[in-house]
């Protein structure tokens, strides 16, 4: 089976994220605005997108390749702050970013990272005044200290789920051959 990652973020995390899969599974690892061909020969394609303010980084891209993303098994993993049990919103950025069409597939969440003095001046703006509109306080405190969740460890859930499609297509071709 022949896959790729595509991936696009903002301060590192996602890319961290692509390169740990990248050695982990010998897959090449492009940004959207470089990948080609390669995308039509692939059997599965790993998709990683950072979040801001409730959207996707790639959110745009998925809307205008969706119709030959179709085509292809498809595995998100979505990095942000939100924690990956707090279903509403987990479900609120999937339903607000990819596209109907595209959601039968495998989405997993995991921590990114927001390390405060790394932000560009809009975004420290931005993530004060969400804090300061926040009315739980457990959120407020989240929202207001750094954090780095980017750990090999949570990967296991999708490479877990890749194995077992991988497993699933090679005994579905060995039923075919026989």
């Amino acid at each position: 089976m022949k896959g790729l990652i595509i991936y696009k973020g903002k301060y590192g995390a996602t890319r961290d994220y692509a390169t740990l899969l990248s050695k982990e599974l010998n897959l090449p690892a492009f940004t959207p605005t470089v990948i080609g061909g390669e995308l039509m020969n692939a059997d599965f394609v790993l998709i990683g997108s950072s979040v801001y303010v409730g959207k996707l980084q790639l959110q745009s891209w998925l809307i205008r390749n969706q119709e030959w993303l179709k085509t292809k098994k498809l595995f998100f993993f979505i990095v942000c702050g939100t924690p990956a049990g707090d279903k509403e919103k987990t479900d609120k950025i999937i339903a607000d970013n990819i596209p109907p069409s595209l959601r039968n597939n495998s989405i997993f969440f995991l921590k990114g990272r927001m390390i405060r003095h790394t932000l560009s001046w809009t975004d420290r703006l931005l993530l004060k005044m969400g804090a300061w509109l926040t009315r739980d306080p457990e959120e407020k405190k989240r929202m207001q200290q750094d954090f780095d969740g980017v750990e090999v460890a949570s990967l296991r859930p999708l490479l877990h789920a890749l194995k077992l499609w991988d497993l699933e297509k090679r005994q579905a071709l060995l039923h075919v051959n026989y």
